[in-house]
């Protein structure tokens, strides 16, 4: 299954999701509103991804993660805003993804903190893009999905032999989990 790509994981589960969409909206409205209405915190039943792994997830796991930011970020991004397919059109960077979390926010999204937070954890690593020649290690590891110390070797590896020209020169850092960087080619960037 991780064999596929996170789009094309992502797109089979989306038909699916898409049919009981208006029913997650119907009932993401009612228990928001009641939880806000009641607590001020977190909805009722809301589903929060696990956080951002410290070494590299089980396929388990990353099931899991995947599963459920998929699902909190239907909830959250199929409003009457727009449908939750222009989510997942565009890869961006980490950063804007930031950016257009921080806009849901302002625009009144329905969510937490935590949940806001949740949803760019899961949209960075399945549909962020990434400059493996710039970015931090923390950002290799949020986009790729790869354990911060295979994230550092590939910093190391570009500080000591210069940039990478490609997929395959990537790939030549010794000891990095290379089915994660196989996995989602559309997610590199080699400028």
């Amino acid at each position: 299954m991780f064999a596929q790509s996170a789009r094309e994981h992502s797109a089979v589960r989306f038909g699916a999701l898409l049919a009981g969409a208006s029913l997650i909206f119907a009932a993401t409205v009612v228990t928001t509103g009641a939880a806000r209405q009641n607590a001020g915190t977190q909805p009722v039943g809301a589903q929060q991804p696990p956080a951002a792994p410290q070494a590299t997830p089980t396929p388990q796991e990353e099931e899991e993660f995947a599963r459920a930011g998929e699902a909190m970020t239907e909830r959250i991004c199929a409003t009457a805003c727009h449908t939750s397919e222009k989510v997942y059109t565009k890869r961006r960077t980490a950063r804007d993804w930031a950016d257009v979390i921080a806009q849901m926010a302002a625009r009144g999204a329905p969510a937490t903190d935590e949940q806001f937070a949740a949803v760019k954890r899961y949209l960075t690593r399945y549909f962020a893009i990434v400059s493996v020649n710039t970015a931090p290690a923390e950002e290799l590891s949020a986009v790729l999905g790869l354990s911060p110390k295979d994230a550092r070797a590939i910093v190391e590896y570009r500080k000591v032999h210069g940039n990478f020209a490609d997929i395959g020169a990537l790939l030549k850092v010794e000891g990095i989990d290379k089915a994660r960087i196989e996995a989602d080619p559309e997610a590199l960037i080699f400028k």
